[in-house]
């Protein structure tokens, strides 16, 4: 069931058509990680307010893995916020990234979040995704 916020019910292998390289210094997404991290208080409240139950609410954050001289932005679905960390899952099969894998238990740091999403089922509405057009649109080419 966790999975399911991204669409997927197994790991899809990543292509060149799956992956768009968009430099970490591009105006647009540092604009997009400050708004995210400056609204990111309200997922954390409603995360703290509300039952952890994913049938009624989901949680994902996006943020940078690297490993040597390569990094990969992936979502993470999300189970809790304890002591300044996100803990949950890896939603994306790493394209680069070779020590993780779709599912494994992930920590990140609050400062390292870079988007986020909240899904309210109760309500049939989502908050967050800043990054998701633009990253459709740069793997469109527009």
């Amino acid at each position: 069931m966790m999975f399911e916020f991204f669409k997927k019910k197994k790991p899809v292998q990543q292509d060149e058509h799956n992956v768009v390289g968009i430099s970490s210094g591009d105006s647009t997404i540092v604009a997009i990680k400050q708004k995210a991290q400056e609204e990111l208080w309200y997922l954390i409240k409603f995360m703290s307010e509300n039952e952890k139950d994913e049938e009624l609410f989901r949680y994902a954050i996006k943020t940078r893995f690297e490993e040597g001289s390569t990094a990969e932005h992936m979502w993470v679905q999300v189970s809790d916020f304890n002591d300044g960390n996100f803990i949950g899952r890896l939603a994306n099969e790493p394209s680069t990234i070779k020590r993780l894998k779709y599912g494994d238990d992930v920590q990140i740091l609050r400062d390292d979040v870079e988007d986020w999403i909240l899904q309210d089922f109760l309500t049939n509405t989502r908050v967050g995704g800043f990054s998701s057009e633009y990253v459709r649109n740069a793997k469109q080419g527009k």
